[in-house]
């Protein structure tokens, strides 16, 4: 099973029954089994079973209602993907997969958008190798609009010359672009042709190739739509805060009537044949760090190999306990960064290994570390505590997933796919049973079956000078329609039943109770941080962050990964505290070790020498990304010598100089008591929780705090540009803005309207997106935003765009163009309305989670609002007009003092390069 679909989906397969999902196998300890078999039946027991009808056309349709949440989400899942494409036409599923936002005869473009920005809703789909699915978010008393749209859309989309098609195909070109200067990226594209031969349905990329993409006709694109879309090719999964007796009713109406369709034949996989080495592709890369993808052919989400397939994922790479983790990153220190991913799906897929190398390491030894550890797990079996830690890790990872009603749906409707509108809850029932069964020489039985160094497919992308490192391994991506933020704030809840008090010691602690669930998250935050932060030493925040978890009081850096990690929770640290997510048995166990790695840390030589090391490496990729080198110079641009100019990873230069006393001196006198806020949000009794962390922080002592008053940086009075030509780049990434304003700033709730007119409104409703993206197909990413950055000290206005060469010079214009225009005329009152409408009804997707309520309590605390500022929201929000939109775009807006960052392949006068000459 794909981890990214096993992350997601986690949740529905609590559905599974106790009495079998919980039986562990007798290899385990007998302590360890009772606790992961109780588990099991605390995760078994949380949930009801979905209702699941077949209408007569053939639509599977899965109703899961959830008492009293206050969001409900739709999808609709197709079964059809990348795998049912033509070789000489691929990407057809993710080009039509955006086409079916664009209307009907009834839904004129920007409709879908429009409706769902006005019932505050959200909107997106993706596309894999074996589905394509949309799904829309709302509130719990307006969702069911979203049911009128993909009804519509199932059979009514138009798809023709004239309609939208040649501005999207832009968008689409720009995704693929996007993806060529984006790390990992190219790799996965390479190692498909080497794991699945030419004629397999996984041979290609799923977002396609350039030239398939720029070639597809919209009669090529209509076929394809009307080969799959049908009932009898979907599922409708419901989830959330409905009645399913007045939905279901509702469901026969609008989808009843379409009719169903004879459909085309699956293809076939077909086998790779027999190797005797392994297969390889080397190629140079962009960026400035070697990579290693390391590929095995597997096979099927059906197969009880799957299971033992994610287990070896999470015994690999899942955290700082697993192999590949101690033995590349720590003993060897020849990587930065080691991730293993599970990607199975209806036809046989495949087992990935991504390695980054740090500066100098050689590649061949790398290469033998890896196969070692695969032939290692063939060879000897497993530990009874790793087998258990992997499946601990899993149950937990159900009861955290079952917070989210968004993963729910997706979990439904990916099984959903798998069991061509079968029954996905026993799908993850079976899943769950052979996850529990599973015994170490079942894990060294499949490593032997499949990890055979001869069946390897290996992609190296090697820098010219080979050997740096950089940012983290990513899954293997799906693709989607479009990224955009979510909207602020709470619908009808409120935080004002949160309790705060000041410890002695000068700690903040704010408690919010919520029993539905057996969870606990925690958030600790340092003040200024950043601020604090010495110039010849920035960086030195980064790395004390890394360095935190790495050994505190008497423990190890590895013992302390080990105990969380045997819980199944989470804890993680970085330049300015800590998150923490544990089931609320473990709760005391994780208080206790995140205070003692925020304040006694130990800072070892061989753990500082490493994250160093590492931290210099990422630096140097961070330098070969074109959209990051765009971002870091327009902060340095805008903010001057203040610290938020300045990376936050610091320089090669300063954190070269830094040592291990620098760390220790640096948490001394930043890391105090009297500058943390800790917020604990969950299922415990807030009066003895308060107890529980006034004794483990009682030794914490107050430090006397350097005054951090970083002067605000000036304002620009003069359009400043500046253009970094990069040959290597796909794109050119364009930043536009100037200085910003605070979180308190009265104008706040009326620039966060204009932000929703102007560059960040759902889908393509706001101007940018609708001109530049969806209009013109200009890009596949533009936004732009003041109020997104403000906090405590002023944030930027900051437009981006990632977009085509020979286009710099038209979206530079348009962005000032669109600028101009907001000052020197009202929005329309529609505009208005419609923003005001989102913002306001949108308000319950932060907190759906525990860990979003904590968040809204902590940046409530750090920005002085208030337990109540979500009533403020409220009345400011609805207040403003389209006159106030104007006035304060007049105020905060200046298209005479832009900054403008653009980094691609251009030259200092923002004229395309020119392609290199291929050799013959």
């Amino acid at each position: 099973m794909s981890l990214r679909l096993f992350a997601a989906a986690v949740a529905a397969a609590l559905l599974s029954s106790p009495a079998t999902a919980a039986d562990p196998p007798a290899s385990v300890p007998p302590s360890r089994a009772a606790a992961d078999a109780a588990l099991a039946r605390t995760a078994a027991a949380m949930l009801g079973g979905a209702r699941t009808v077949t209408l007569p056309n053939g639509l599977r349709v899965y109703l899961y209602p959830i008492a009293n949440s206050p969001l409900v989400t739709t999808m609709v899942a197709y079964r059809v993907g990348s795998a049912d494409e033509e070789p000489d036409q691929t990407g057809l599923s993710h080009y039509l997969e955006h086409l079916l936002f664009k209307g009907t005869d009834k839904l004129v473009p920007g409709d879908v958008d429009r409706a769902t920005q006005r019932n505050g809703g959200a909107n997106n789909a993706y596309t894999s190798e074996d589905m394509t699915v949309y799904h829309f978010d709302f509130a719990a008393d307006r969702w069911e609009i979203a049911l009128r749209i993909e009804a519509d859309r199932m059979r009514n989309t138009r798809i023709d010359e004239k309609h939208e098609f040649a501005q999207e195909k832009g968008a689409v070109v720009a995704e693929l672009a996007q993806g060529e200067d984006s790390p990992w990226g190219i790799e996965f594209k390479r190692i498909l042709a080497l794991l699945f031969p030419v004629g397999s349905p996984y041979h290609h990329p799923v977002i396609g190739t350039e030239a398939h993409v720029r070639g597809a006709t919209a009669e090529i694109i209509k076929r394809h739509y009307d080969k799959w879309y049908h009932p009898n090719n979907a599922s409708l999964v419901i989830v959330g805060g409905f009645d399913p007796a007045k939905a279901e009713p509702l469901v026969r109406e609008l989808f009843g009537t379409i009719p169903r369709q004879d459909l085309p034949a699956r293809k076939p996989a077909v086998a790779r044949p027999a190797r005797t080495e392994p297969a390889r592709v080397e190629f140079p890369s962009k960026f400035d760090v070697p990579r290693l993808l390391m590929g095995y052919n597997t096979t099927t989400v059906h197969d009880a190999d799957d299971a033992a397939l994610d287990v070896i994922s999470r015994v690999l790479s899942d955290g700082k306990t697993s192999r590949l983790y101690k033995r590349l990153v720590e003993d060897e220190r020849v990587a930065a960064e080691v991730d293993t991913g599970n990607y199975t799906g209806k036809l046989p897929g495949w087992f990935a290994v991504n390695v980054e190398l740090l500066q100098g390491k050689a590649r061949a030894k790398t290469e033998a570390l890896v196969f070692a550890e695969l032939e290692k797990l063939a060879k000897e079996p497993v530990s009874d505590a790793e087998l258990s830690r992997a499946r601990r890790k899993i149950l937990a990872g159900f009861v955290f997933g079952r917070e989210s009603v968004h993963n729910l749906a997706d979990t439904l409707a990916r099984a959903s796919v798998y069991t061509d509108g079968g029954d996905a809850v026993a799908f993850y029932q079976t899943y769950l049973n052979r996850v529990a069964a599973l015994t170490p020489a079942d894990i060294q039985k499949v490593a032997a079956k499949y990890f055979a160094r001869a069946n390897a497919s290996i992609v190296w992308s090697v820098p010219p000078a080979d050997g740096k490192a950089g940012s983290a391994p990513a899954a293997r991506p799906t693709t989607g329609r479009h990224a955009r933020q979510e909207a602020p704030g709470g619908g009808g809840f409120t935080l004002t039943a949160a309790k705060k008090t000041v410890l002695p010691n000068g700690l903040t602690l704010i408690l919010m109770e919520d029993h539905r669930l057996p969870i606990v998250v925690a958030r600790a935050a340092v003040k200024d941080v950043t601020l604090r932060e010495p110039a010849d030493k920035a960086g030195i925040a980064t790395l004390v962050g890394d360095l935190l978890e790495e050994g505190a009081a008497a423990r190890t850096g590895e013992q302390i990964a080990t105990l969380i990690a045997d819980t199944g929770g989470s804890l993680s640290f970085g330049s300015d505290g800590a998150s923490l997510r544990m089931l609320a048995p473990d709760a005391d166990l994780g208080l206790k070790l995140m205070f003692e790695c925020l304040t006694k840390p130990t800072f070892p030589q061989d753990a500082f020498d490493r994250q160093k090391e590492n931290q210099l490496s990422t630096i140097a990729d961070s330098e070969t990304q074109p959209k990051v080198k765009a971002r870091q110079l327009f902060n340095k641009l805008v903010y001057a010598d203040h610290p938020y100019g300045r990376p936050g990873l610091g320089t090669k230069a300063t954190v070269g100089k830094l040592t291990q006393a620098d760390v220790k001196a640096f948490h001394a006198t930043t890391f105090a008591p009297n500058a943390t806020v800790v917020v604990v949000a969950g299922d415990f009794k807030a009066d003895e929780m308060a107890k529980r962390v006034e004794a483990l922080t009682k030794d914490w002592k107050k430090v006397d705090l350097v005054p951090a008053d970083a002067a605000a940086p000036a304002k620009g009075t003069a359009v400043t540009e500046r253009i970094v030509s990069d040959k290597s780049a796909a794109q050119v990434h364009v930043y536009v803005g100037h200085l910003g304003v605070t979180r308190q700033h009265p104008d706040y709730y009326k620039l966060l309207v204009m932000d929703n007119v102007l560059g960040v409104g759902p889908g393509f409703t706001d101007r940018l997106s609708s001109t530049l993206r969806d209009r013109q197909g200009l890009a596949y990413t533009v936004n732009a935003s003041i109020a997104g950055s403000a906090g405590n000290q002023p944030g930027t206005f900051t437009g981006y765009i990632g977009t085509f060469p020979d286009k710099f010079v038209l979206v530079r214009d348009s962005f000032v163009k669109e600028i101009t225009r907001i000052r020197d005329e009202p929005p329309t009152a529609q505009e208005v309305d419609d923003a005001k409408k989102y913002l306001l009804g949108s308000l319950p997707f932060r907190f759906g989670t525990l860990s979003g309520v904590a968040g809204q309590l902590l940046s409530a605390e750090q920005l002085g609002l208030g337990f109540d500022f979500l009533d403020k929201y409220r009345k400011e929000v609805e207040a403003v007009t389209a006159a106030d939109v104007q006035d304060v775009a007049r105020r905060h807006l200046d298209p005479r003092g832009l900054t403008i960052v653009a980094v691609g392949p251009i030259d200092p006068n923002g004229a395309p390069l020119a392609a290199p000459k291929k050799k013959k």
